[in-house]
């Protein structure tokens, strides 16, 4: 068991999560536990610039990697 960064968007104009919509696009939630996190912060960050318009922050948290 291994402990990786994972890092979550959320946009500072609606307060609103990214998430992977199911068909290759992205989508908005409320809830961070609903949100698709991203493996890197430099894809969080371009996340950021193409989704919430550069009005947005990124926050680092610790999960479990189930992959191993």
């Amino acid at each position: 068991m291994q402990i990786v960064p994972r890092y979550y968007v959320q946009s500072t104009d609606d307060c609103m999560f990214l998430r992977a919509d199911g068909e290759g696009g992205v989508d908005y939630t409320p809830l961070i536990v609903n949100a698709t996190p991203f493996a890197t912060p430099d894809a969080a960050v371009d996340a950021v610039q193409d989704h919430c318009g550069g009005e947005g922050v990124v926050f680092r948290c610790y999960e479990i990697d189930r992959s191993c």
